[in-house]
């Protein structure tokens, strides 16, 4: 008598299989139990299955990783909330099983982050701790030497490792002007001491204050060191990483020590013309996040992460390399990637199903600049330990796809 099929919670089949961490690109279906990875394989049988999605002519990913994200609204406004986005808005509703909060709260307030936000989320939330105690929930976050505790800071990380996993600072006014390099030094010495990385925002959106500029090249040559990230790669504000449009070199310097770069597209950090320099001089950021927000999510030009890896590939990055940025890579970074970016037999079930939709697009830019581009990513559905989650309708009237051209 022949054995009987396997049972399984759920197999997708038919999908393009695109698994970087793994080599993988290829048609399989992947079988999922007890919110594990049970199988990839072709054609596995789903007489048993609970569940089958038939995932033919979609891309089947390990789930996207948002390394850049403020999803603190459930934590920050009763009603009204104008600034935060909730988790799984940001999340699973957009195809994106983990997102990164970027300090968004600091070490006075991170607790709500934690016992509230990444708590009660189907999406999992982890965090970097802002160097200003209360975060961009109070922006400026860091006015005077007065709004950095460090031994606060340092006790936060220590209590909740699961979810904080590093620190964040932002290089703007007015904390750029009252402390000077010893601003992102502050948050090097908290992230010293808590054995994580400091990731550092360049380009001062709040002033464009032109000591960001001049701080630059000492926060990339001084502060900076292995395993540490920049954020806004491709921004266009003063501080950030061209001057007189071209890449400063200390960028390459800083990535020759491990310091990874990343997107951060953001509401004010991303311009077309820049970011074509920056890719132009052969200097490709490691990871493409959105920075994502309650305005630019429904507003823009951020949407979505799915869009911003649109917005990325119209500058010439694969759409292989965009699925690498925004999975294994981030899941590098974040020393994670034994547990998420990855498609691995045994491994957990975070997934993401998305289609890749061929046109004439236009993706917009904080300056009002449109780039073309002929490849669109939409989210299809995500997987979350195994449990398909639900999709939101996408932050434009007509869905996920960017404007048409």
């Amino acid at each position: 008598m022949p054995d009987s099929p396997n049972s399984y919670d759920l197999v997708i089949t038919g999908g393009r299989v695109i698994d970087p961490a793994n080599n993988i690109d290829s048609n399989l279906d992947i079988a999922v139990l007890n919110g594990k990875i049970a199988g990839i394989e072709a054609n596995i049988d789903t007489s048993n299955a609970s569940r089958v999605i038939d995932a033919t002519g979609k891309v089947v990913t390990p789930g996207l990783i948002d390394l850049h994200t403020h999803v603190a609204a459930d934590i920050r406004k009763v009603t009204g909330e104008d600034m935060m986005l909730t988790a799984d808005v940001a999340g699973v509703n957009a195809g994106v099983t983990t997102v990164l909060d970027a300090g968004s709260t600091g070490a006075l307030n991170v607790g709500g982050l934690i016992n509230t936000v990444a708590a009660n989320a189907s999406t999992r939330v982890l965090a970097l701790l802002n160097v200003g105690t209360l975060g961009v929930i109070r922006a400026p976050e860091v006015r005077s030497a007065d709004d950095i505790d460090h031994d606060a800071a340092v006790t936060a990380i220590a209590t909740a490792p699961e979810v904080i996993k590093g620190v964040k600072v932002r290089m703007v006014s007015p904390g750029v002007t009252a402390l000077g390099i010893d601003l992102p030094k502050a948050a090097k010495a908290i992230a010293s001491e808590a054995s994580v990385p400091v990731m550092v925002h360049v380009g001062d959106i709040m002033e464009q204050n032109p000591v960001a500029a001049e701080l630059a090249p000492i926060l990339l040559t001084d502060v900076l060191g292995e395993g540490d990230i920049v954020t806004h790669t491709l921004s266009h504000q003063v501080g950030a990483l061209l001057a007189d449009g071209s890449l400063l070199p200390q960028a390459r310097e800083a990535r020759a020590k491990g310091v990874y770069f990343d997107v951060g597209v953001g509401g004010s950090n991303f311009a077309f013309d820049s970011a074509q320099r920056v890719i132009d001089s052969g200097f490709i950021p490691d990871t493409i996040s959105s920075d994502v927000t309650m305005m630019s999510r429904f507003a823009g030009p951020t949407f979505s992460l799915t869009e911003c890896m649109g917005k990325v590939m119209s500058l010439g990055i694969s759409f292989e390399d965009a699925i690498r940025m925004t999975t294994s890579k981030p899941a590098e970074i974040l020393g994670m990637s034994d547990s998420i970016g990855s498609l691995s037999v045994g491994g957990g079930a975070d997934i993401s199903i998305l289609e890749l939709v061929e046109g004439d697009f236009n993706f917009h830019d904080t300056t009002g600049a449109i780039g073309k581009g002929t490849q669109a990513i939409i989210p299809v559905a995500a997987v979350r330990d195994g449990v398909p989650q639900p999709l939101d309708p996408g932050p434009r009237p007509w869905g996920w796809l960017p404007t048409e051209a």
